[in-house]
C-alpha cells in the first residue's frame, strides 16, 4: 500500500518547481488526510494540491499536512451526501432562528434552541442530567459517544429551560412568558460510532440515540437542528468564524447552571489547534485532531455548555438563514476558560455515518 502511495505522490510532484515552506512539513505516511485524498481522488485538483504542498523528501515524500486537513469530508465519504436515501429523514424545517434573542447576554431566551435536549442517567434510585444532545429529527438525538458509552441512561428530556423549576418563565411584567410543557422519552437504542476510542486519544466521539417514541415537534419548545448536508456547508472554511455553544454548564468538575446558557466562540484552523495541543508531542502528530474542530478563548469555552451539546453557526440553509450544527462538545483543557481551546467532533466528517445509521 505504501509503495503505491509513494508512486502516486512521486507522479504528482514530478513537475514541482519549488518546495513549500511550512511549519508542519511531514512525510506522507504521517498525514492521514493526505493519504485518504490521494487514494480516493486522483483528479487533477488532487495532483495540483499535492504538488503545491510538496516540501521535501526523507525516505518518503514530505508535504505540508495542514494543506490537507482543511480538505472537506467528500474525500473521506465519497458518496454524494445530498442524494443519500436517508436525507429525507432529516427535517427541512430545522434550525429556526428566534427573533427574540438576548443581545450580549449569557442566558438563552426561552425558545431560542428548542433542539437541545438533556440526557438523564440512573444512579441507584436517583436521576441526574449530565450531558446534552440535539434533536436531528423526531426520533433521533445526536450526542457524543463519551456521554453514552457504558452509561445507564434513564431517558431524554426535550423542551427544558430551567431545570430547577417545573414552570419556565422569562421576562417581567407584560413581557413575561412562561412555558409549562416538556417531553420525556425513553431511549430505545444507543448507537456509538464503531471506531470510537476514549484513550489514549479521543477519536470519533459521536453517537445517536433512537427514542422510544417520536417527539411532538408542534410544540414551540421542541424543534430540530439543521445538519451540514449540502456540499457548500461541508466544504465551508470555518477558520475565524464565530460559533455558538449552548447548554446548562455541566462539566467534569460538576459545575452547572439551572438555566440554559449560550456563549459565542471563535473557531480556529486545524494548524492553530495543532499548535495548542501538540506542544509537547511529536511535530508530525496530526491524527489526534483528525475529524475535530477547535474553538474557544480566554474566559469563554464549552464549559458553558454540556458535553454532547452543539457547536452551531448561522448559515444559509434551504434558502433561509438557519442554525446549523457543525460540532459536538467533546473535550477540552482541565481548566475551563483557559487559553487552550475546546475540542468538538466535526459533524461534517460524519454525515455519511449519520445518514447510514438513522432509520424511519
Amino acid at each position: 500500500m505504501l509503495f503505491i502511495i509513494t508512486v502516486l505522490i512521486v507522479f504528482f510532484i514530478s513537475n514541482a518547481n519549488t518546495l513549500k515552506n511550512c511549519d508542519d512539513c511531514i512525510t506522507i505516511d504521517h498525514c492521514r488526510p493526505a493519504l485518504e485524498r490521494v487514494l480516493v481522488d486522483k483528479s487533477p485538483e488532487t495532483e495540483r494540491l499535492v504538488r503545491n504542498a510538496y516540501c521535501g523528501y526523507d525516505k518518503l515524500p514530505k508535504i505540508c499536512c495542514s494543506e490537507f486537513v482543511l480538505t472537506p469530508s467528500k474525500y473521506n465519504d465519497s458518496d454524494d451526501i445530498e442524494n443519500h436515501p436517508n436525507v429525507k429523514l432529516l427535517s427541512e424545517d430545522c434550525g429556526e432562528i428566534d427573533g427574540n434573542r438576548i443581545v450580549g447576554g449569557s442566558a438563552a431566551s426561552l425558545y431560542e434552541f428548542p433542539w437541545i435536549v438533556l440526557i438523564s442517567y440512573k444512579y441507584g434510585q436517583s436521576l441526574k442530567f449530565e450531558c446534552a444532545g440535539t434533536l436531528i429529527n423526531s426520533k433521533y438525538v445526536l450526542t457524543a459517544a463519551h456521554c453514552v458509552q457504558n452509561r445507564t441512561i434513564a431517558g431524554v428530556r426535550v423542551g427544558e429551560y430551567d431545570i430547577s423549576s417545573r414552570v419556565d418563565c422569562v421576562g417581567e411584567g407584560e413581557t413575561r412568558v412562561c412555558e409549562t410543557r416538556h417531553q420525556d422519552r425513553y431511549v430505545a437504542e444507543i448507537i456509538t460510532h464503531n471506531e470510537y476510542k476514549a484513550a489514549p486519544k479521543v477519536m470519533n466521539d459521536i453517537a445517536l440515540l433512537r427514542l422510544s417514541r417520536p417527539v411532538n415537534l408542534t410544540y414551540k419548545n421542541s424543534g430540530t437542528i439543521c445538519l451540514p448536508v449540502m456540499k457548500s456547508l461541508r466544504e465551508m472554511n470555518l477558520d475565524g468564524e464565530r460559533a455558538t455553544v449552548a447548554g446548562w454548564g455541566f462539566t467534569e468538575n460538576y459545575q452547572r447552571s439551572n438555566v440554559l446558557l449560550k456563549v459565542e466562540l471563535p473557531v480556529y484552523s486545524p494548524k492553530t489547534c495543532k499548535a495548542y495541543y501538540n506542544r509537547n508531542q511529536r511535530s508530525d502528530n496530526t491524527d489526534g485532531l483528525k475529524h475535530k474542530l477547535c474553538a474557544g478563548e480566554i474566559g469563554r469555552d464549552s464549559c458553558r455548555g454540556d458535553s454532547g451539546g452543539p457547536l452551531m453557526l448561522e448559515g444559509h440553509y434551504n434558502e433561509s438563514d438557519r442554525y446549523i450544527q457543525f460540532g459536538i462538545v467533546s473535550y477540552g483543557p482541565s481548566q475551563c476558560g483557559s487559553n487552550t481551546p475546546g475540542i468538538y467532533t466535526d459533524v461534517r466528517m460524519f454525515m455519511k455515518w449519520i445518514l447510514d445509521t438513522i432509520k424511519p
